[in-house]
């Protein structure tokens, strides 16, 4: 009761104090004493926000208003627009329900004068002041904002001297007449707030917000360019989701640079310790040159080696062993470079000759990378340019490589780890997979790339480069000695006694393989076939034998090698081959010829030599005996690399020697840059479409200048058909399974880069069947929006329309018509520097945050997609029921949450009226 009492008298007494230090005080006198003024109203604050607008309009009723804001500021324009952008920023900050009714009624007393707001910060102004008429001061510490009102505790005092309102009165209109009027300005911002935008603006507005990515502290010197952003964001964020990710894009997009940023933002963030990187032993050194650039740790192993069982034969091994016993205790990130190497994971073994059963042997590899890879605390990264070869299996393959989700686990334990793994059925699911991403460089020239005339670059700092345009030739040549060789063939000569048809053709296999290769390819398969057994040169099996005696294989052989080593028989290949040389001679084109055999390599550079010595011909393999091919070392290697491609590999001043033409195997088809060349000629057709996608991507990359790059791929050709036996059929169907595959490829690969189109035909003396050429030239446009993962086909349209998404405000409503019967309500919103995109369906009260492709696609809209009618009071309850809804879940004060953006996805059935069916609280 003592109590009571006391509280009353300190009541009373405050209200007949004209001193005070209490919360809430100053917003009780502010607001009685603005009811009693009659005519002007002047107030000073140190800052002014819509909500404390909000506390005091409806005291303002009838009077004129003089707001003076400001704080130590230096510069009068960016004090100004300081001002605007903070009253902004605060009105999108929190919860706020009357905050549109609020700014709907400053706007309109700006708008008939009774509002008058001034920027006083480059005038050093900090009071905080309110004059009602000539009869009465407040002098307060408290802003005119929410929290200054309400939330702080704030002093004040009242004067009521007239000689001193007198005083305060002049100097706060001499104050007012110096300060920027920034009236008109924050009219308009304030009117734009207030106005619907179109779905498209919220659009934009999300991907500019959702592709935003922090540089990081390192002194790696190679900034990403803009497409590569797009790939580190969504690769960043595909590890932070899943622990892994796939990056499929074309060679020459700079798959190494963009992995490196991945490194340094996951280092920067304390997700990982250490880099492991696994990878194909040429590119090795530009692996551990770039990391070191970027000061990151990182243990490099070449690839093949994890297909030995152990360190005895590969000491590298020893170290991995090592590895794999601390994974609990370092985070590793672990980057696989050229991933399409781990297609295949089983090898198939026959284990019941009796039943003829075959069992699935796990590859070496993966029983190495499985624990590494599978570990909680690692992070897998994997890069190709070309995943696909014969099936979904190659895809699944590679997949099953990525950390596993959580979800579908077998009721077998054996089991558990394939039913855990990311999968598909069709090669088109792959670019939707949300682990996965996929960008090609049509794409990247279309959407990224500016046009010089003509010619499309990217922007690399301060450096053009330039994407080349892309002409491909299809070479029909005649296979030589067909009559004699084919009834051979067809008798089943070079067969093998085995009821295994993988075995029993093996041979066969290699002769077809030869045939189109060269002639020295396929006298080097005839004579070990003549020497088996006992011979020089012979096969060694195990158990196997030929079907035909030596004596009757000599017998039908000698004749053909007698043939392939006279005079009279002509090489039309080569014959092609030399007069599509001299002529990229004269063009001072730089070449690369791939082929399959080593004998082939060897071959062409002794005739090369011999046909066209003014051509500098240098080759990877060396003839150390008869027969006897090896590839030459890897330093002499990385030396005729740097001499054939100087610009590529930064060597310009350091050889004096200097190659037109390099020949090899495809140990160096992968990886290498050798962009130096502008023309690439599969001599040998590959037995899978990513040999000619790695080879062609030497060529395929951006260049310091505009150019045509050019891929000719050799393709042989049976003149006799009819007189072929059906196991000859694959010679002939060779290149048509090789497009069939390179057609379903292309859903997962850069570019086609074969061709059957049909330009032109040259006739080569004395020859009775010509060599066709089949030519065709890519159109970049046709081809950019094909077989793109959906992040980027979405941030396509971003790119185009950059500068105009930078200037898009925030805190922006649309809304759009959408398939689904009940109406939801989108919102993107900052949290301590993290942006959130939520879709809230009011009807169930369900709140879901979708992955960012899932959200792009519900959003999903054209520049001219037309703005829904809506209420905006209703949109207004429904975004403040989903950031609520929200918080409440993360246990956060909604007063720290910053909206962005805001879409009401209408369905198409609603009717424009409102409807009272959400209760709110």
């Amino acid at each position: 009761m003592m109590n009571a009492q006391n509280n009353l008298s300190i009541d009373s007494v405050d209200q007949l104090r004209e001193t005070w230090f209490k919360k809430g005080t100053t917003l009780e006198r502010v607001r009685h004493h603005l009811q009693a003024g009659k005519n002007k109203i002047r107030i000073a604050s140190g800052f002014f926000t819509i909500r404390g607008w909000r506390l005091i309009r409806t005291y303002t009723d009838g009077k004129r208003v003089y707001l003076l804001v400001g704080l130590d500021e230096p510069g009068e324009e960016r004090a100004r627009k300081a001002l605007i952008s903070e009253i902004m920023r605060d009105l999108r900050t929190g919860l706020d329900r009357d905050r549109r009714q609020t700014v709907l009624d400053l706007v309109a007393r700006m708008q008939s004068d009774q509002v008058y707001i001034v920027d006083a910060r480059a005038l050093d102004h900090h009071n905080k002041l309110y004059l009602i008429d000539n009869t009465l001061a407040i002098q307060t510490s408290s802003n005119l904002t929410g929290r200054g009102l309400m939330e702080q505790v704030e002093g004040g005092c009242i004067i009521t001297k007239h000689r001193e309102i007198v005083a305060l009165v002049q100097e706060f209109d001499d104050f007012f007449a110096k300060a920027q009027d920034i009236s008109q300005e924050l009219l308009e911002v304030l009117r734009r707030w207030l106005d619907c935008v179109r779905p498209w603006d919220i659009y934009l507005k999300t991907m500019l917000a959702l592709e935003d990515l922090q540089p990081v502290k390192a002194n790696y010197k190679k900034s990403p360019v803009s497409y590569q952003k797009d790939m580190i964001t969504q690769t960043l964020r595909q590890i932070h989701d899943f622990s892994g990710s796939m990056l499929v894009a074309s060679t020459g997009l700079g798959k190494t640079v963009v992995a490196v940023h991945v490194a340094l933002h996951l280092r920067e963030e304390d997700a990982i310790d250490n880099v492991i990187v696994i990878g194909p032993k040429p590119v090795k050194k530009t692996w551990e040159r770039e990391m070191l650039d970027a000061s990151l740790s990182c243990k490099y192993f070449i690839r093949q080696a994890l297909d030995q069982k152990s360190y005895e034969r590969d000491h590298s091994l020893e170290d991995f062993e090592d590895i794999l016993q601390t994974t609990q205790e370092r985070r590793w990130l672990i980057i696989i470079d050229e991933s399409h190497e781990f297609r295949n994971r089983y090898t198939d073994r026959l284990s019941n000759r009796r039943y003829k059963q075959s069992q699935k042997v796990e590859r070496q590899a993966f029983q190495w990378l499985k624990p590494l890879c599978h570990a909680n605390t690692s992070k897998v990264l994997l890069l190709t340019g070309s995943p696909y070869a014969k099936n979904t299996e190659n895809l699944n393959n590679q997949l099953f490589l990525l950390p596993h989700t959580s979800e579908n686990r077998a009721l077998l334990p054996d089991w558990i780890d394939d039913a855990r793994a990311w999968h598909i059925e069709k090669p088109e699911e792959f670019i939707h997979l949300p682990v996965t991403s996929q960008l090609t460089t049509p794409h990247v020239a279309r959407y990224y790339g500016q046009l010089d005339e003509q010619e499309i670059y990217i922007n690399f700092g301060e450096e053009k480069r330039y994407i080349p345009k892309i002409i491909l030739h299809s070479i029909d040549f005649p296979l030589p000695l067909e009559i004699s060789l084919t009834p051979i063939i067809a008798d089943g000569y070079f067969d093998l006694n085995s009821r295994n048809p993988m075995f029993k053709k093996s041979i066969e296999k290699l002769v077809k393989v030869a045939w189109a290769s060269s002639p020295l390819a396929l006298r080097g398969v005839l004579e070990r076939t003549i020497d088996t057994p006992n011979g020089k040169n012979q096969y060694v099996f195990e158990k196997l034998e030929f079907k035909f005696t030596r004596k009757e294989r000599e017998r039908v052989l000698q004749p053909i090698l007698k043939q392939l080593t006279s005079k009279k028989c002509r090489d039309v290949k080569l014959e092609t081959l030399c007069k599509i040389l001299r002529e990229l001679q004269t063009q001072q084109e730089k070449v690369i010829i791939f082929c399959e055999r080593r004998a082939t390599v060897v071959y062409l550079q002794q005739k090369l030599n011999e046909l066209i010595p003014s051509l500098h011909v240098i080759a990877t393999i060396d003839e150390v005996a008869s027969n006897n091919y090896e590839m030459k070392e890897t330093k002499e290697i990385e030396r005729i690399i740097q001499k054939f491609a100087p610009v590529a590999n930064d060597a310009e001043d350091k050889y004096e020697e200097n190659y037109d033409v390099f020949i090899s195997t495809d140990a160096h088809g992968v990886g290498v840059n050798m962009q130096d060349a502008s023309v690439v000629i599969n001599y040998d057709i590959d037995w899978t479409p990513i040999g000619p996608i790695q080879r062609a991507g030497r060529i395929l990359r951006f260049w310091r200048s505009p150019r045509t790059v050019q891929v000719f791929t050799f393709v042989p050709n049976l003149i006799n058909e009819s007189n072929l036996h059906y196991e000859l059929a694959g010679i002939m169907g060779r290149w048509e399974k090789l497009m069939e595959r390179h057609s379903e490829s292309r859903k997962l690969i850069e570019l086609p880069v074969l061709t059957m189109e049909r330009t032109q035909e040259i006739n080569m003396p004395d020859i009775t069947s010509p060599v066709t050429i089949r030519s065709g030239q890519l159109d970049i446009d046709e081809l950019a929006n094909l077989d793109i993962s959906p992040y980027y086909q979405h941030t396509a349209k971003l790119q185009l329309n950059r500068n105009y998404a930078k200037n898009i405000p925030s805190d922006i409503v649309s809304a759009k018509i959408y398939s689904e019967s009940d109406p939801s309500i989108y919102v993107l919103l900052n949290y301590q520097g993290k942006y959130h995109g939520l879709v809230y369906e009011p009807k169930t009260q369900q709140l879901r945050e979708p992955t960012v492709v899932k959200l792009l696609d519900i959003i999903a809209c054209t520049e001219d997609t037309e703005t829904a009618w809506i209420d905006f009071d209703k949109v207004e309850k429904l975004s403040d029921a989903c950031i609520n809804k929200w918080c409440d879940k993360e246990g956060i004060n909604p007063e720290e949450i910053v909206r962005e953006c805001t879409l009401y996805l209408k369905p198409a059935q609603e009717n424009d009226t409102v409807k009272d069916w959400l209760n709110f609280k």
